[in-house]
């Protein structure tokens, strides 16, 4: 029960006892008035009527006496009234049955008053007549006292309405601070950092409204400044001082992802950019005409190439620029090509003329696809730029190797996709997830996939039809049918492990799309008790932000899990975890590697786990191939693994 409830019912029932006290005095008071005011009237009236009897001359008149009784007893304020004579004879009477119709029986059954009689001695001249009894009426007392009744119960709703009604409002305003504090400790746990501006007055609240905002200050301010550390770490470690551009450290620890063969950047084309005789260009015209290319290049190239959905641009070293470019051909990219070199032989040429005929600037184009290796991809590049100057300066060669999955059009494959649909050729498979427990790896969700079974019977991973998918906007569509079978799967088993289901970017950003997963969601929940886990990959976090945000903050309300899959530190840092608020991170082992061990020192480093550990996030390290890896990582604090070394993928049945 809130203190707000407790403190309106003790107050309540304090003053309650207080208005009911005083309310039962003053009908008490009214009641003793009432029974002596009734005796007082009688008496009164006893000794009038009686001293007007008394001038009857003739004692013998009774009917002249008879008319004095009428006229006071048809005031109807009397019940009886009664002449004796000397000898106790009654000479005349009058009196009412006791009926009181504007009283409810209830009240006269629980307020007893008791009628009482008033006499008076008769005197006519010097001798005693008799005696005059008068009785009041208790009707007429029980209606004045049921009206000071309901008065009173009147006057008690009224302060109690009023009362009860300051009361509320003393105890709002008094109270409203702690509604802060709580708002303030629920926005710790959902890893927001608000600070209160509106200090309360009382002293108590005060005190406390001052330690939170305190403690709230600090774990902002250790966010931020392990935020701070991180990117200036990432920046040292990833970033080509020249160029600005990503080195090739980066290239080699974001490749793995992009090679990964269940997502829709595991085909495209790579670009491969190289100088010859860049070390004479740098002796012959100065280091600062040198840095002048360097940036220059490195502009172009972010201006034609960059721009491009997911394009990944890096610096191999002095002479060579490399780029991949996901769910793009050849003939793009040979555009984009034609139009750097354009830009970049203008640039040249305002340099020295005679630059140009030393200056050797060669790009080579390829495709890749989820069976290549960093080696295999770099070997074939190399092999493709080295064709390129052999053919001259500024010249393009694109290789004639291809991937089989681009063989097809564009509608052959629109067709391919929906029958594989509606014929159930889509089918489920799984990677365990596992966690560190004493000396076992406990799973803790299966991560599930979509392969292709095609009409020859073989299957093909999602990264042989994804990025056809996606190029043809039917990403969404695979998405619905994954969430669909998945929800029937494990209505139907029950596994042990929940599995976690990834969403796309097309998916995400369409309103109807979102709803659609809600409805579904509703009605797992009241089926299961089984908690989902879902994931989008970091760079949909990056560039859809408001609506991953939307979706996770959907997924929590039922008690479901929400992650972020290939998880890297951004330039602009890890501010964006605050408003996605993840469960988990999901990264590749080696940049796990990096963000953990500072590559000056050799030792531990702090701050990626501090800054995951503030916000209340679990680390998942993913590719795990080998068992040096995995006892790197647990050596390093990681407790949480996915790879083909951990399990390998596989159907599910």
């Amino acid at each position: 029960m809130s203190l707000f409830k407790q403190m309106v019912i003790m107050l309540t029932i304090f003053l309650g006892i207080i208005l009911a006290s005083v309310m039962v005095l003053n009908f008490r008071t009214a009641t003793e008035f009432v029974q002596n005011q009734l005796y007082t009237d009688a008496k009164n009236t006893a000794h009038s009527l009686g001293l007007s009897i008394s001038k009857v001359a003739d004692p013998k008149d009774t009917s002249t006496m008879e008319t004095m009784i009428n006229a006071i007893f048809d005031s109807g304020y009397h019940q009886r009234i009664m002449l004796k004579d000397i000898d106790g004879n009654v000479v005349y009477r009058r009196e009412n049955d006791l009926k009181v119709s504007e009283v409810p029986q209830w009240f006269i059954h629980w307020v007893p008053i008791h009628s009482v009689s008033a006499k008076s001695d008769i005197m006519i001249g010097w001798t005693r007549y008799g005696t005059l009894e008068v009785s009041g009426h208790t009707g007429n007392a029980y209606r004045q006292l049921y009206s000071t009744f309901i008065d009173l119960i009147q006057t008690f709703l009224m302060l109690g309405f009023v009362v009860f009604g300051v009361l509320y409002l003393l105890l709002s305003l008094s109270l409203k601070s702690l509604v802060h504090i709580r708002n303030q400790a629920i926005a710790i746990i959902d890893n927001e950092f608000i600070i209160e501006t509106k200090i309360p007055f009382t002293t108590e609240f005060r005190s406390v409204t001052v330690a939170m905002n305190a403690m709230v200050a600090k774990v902002k301010d250790i966010f931020d400044r392990e935020n701070e550390t991180l990117r200036r770490y990432h920046e040292l470690l990833y970033k080509d001082a020249e160029s600005k551009l990503n080195n090739r450290r980066y290239l080699t620890t974001k490749l793995p992802d992009y090679l990964h063969s269940d997502t829709s950047l595991a085909s495209g084309v790579y670009m491969m950019f190289s100088f010859d005789e860049i070390d004479r260009f740098k002796r012959e015209q100065g280091y600062e005409k040198y840095l002048g290319l360097v940036s220059a290049f490195s502009e172009i190239m972010t201006d034609e190439i960059g721009t491009l959905n997911n394009a990944l641009i890096a610096r191999l070293n002095e002479s060579d620029f490399f780029a991949v470019i996901p769910v793009c051909d050849t003939v793009e990219a040979t555009e984009h090509g034609q139009k750097v070199m354009t830009r970049i032989r203008a640039i040249i040429e305002n340099i020295d003329s005679e630059v140009e005929l030393s200056l050797l600037l060669g790009c080579g184009i390829g495709t890749y696809s989820e069976n290549d290796t960093l080696k295999s991809l770099f070997s074939r590049a190399d092999h493709t730029i080295a064709q390129a100057k052999l053919r001259g300066n500024f010249e393009i060669e694109v290789s004639r190797e291809s991937d089989e999955s681009l063989v097809l059009g564009r509608e052959e494959w629109r067709n391919e996709l929906m029958q594989s649909l509606e014929e159930s050729r889509m089918v489920l498979a799984f990677q365990s997830v596992v966690e560190q427990r004493g000396d076992t790896l406990v799973p803790i969700h299966e991560e599930i996939f979509l392969r292709l079974l095609d009409k020859e019977g073989i299957i093909h991973s999602a990264g042989y039809f994804l990025p056809i998918a996606t190029n043809l906007g039917l990403v969404d569509v695979l998405d619905r049918y994954g969430i669909e079978k998945v929800l029937e799967y494990v209505k139907e088993r029950q596994p042990f492990a929940p599995p976690a289901i990834n969403l796309s970017g097309d998916f995400i950003k369409k309103y109807a799309n979102v709803q659609w997963l809600r409805t579904q969601l509703e009605t797992f929940a009241r089926q299961s008790d089984l908690v989902l886990w879902f994931e989008v990959s970091n760079t949909i976090a990056l560039h859809e932000l408001d609506a991953v945000r939307s979706v996770s903050a959907m997924v929590k309300t039922f008690g479901y899990r929400f992650g972020i899959d290939h998880f890297i530190i951004p330039e602009a840092g890890a501010i964006y975890l605050q408003a996605i608020r993840p469960d988990y991170v999901k990264s590749n082992a080696i940049y796990l590697h990096d963000m953990l061990i500072d590559k000056d020192t050799g030792k531990n480093s702090e701050s990626f786990n501090n800054l995951v550990r503030s916000l209340g996030i679990s680390v998942i390290a993913m590719n795990i191939e080998e068992a040096k890896e995995l006892e790197n990582l647990q050596a390093l604090g990681i407790e949480r693994f996915q790879g083909t070394y951990i399990a390998p993928v596989a159907l599910l049945k």
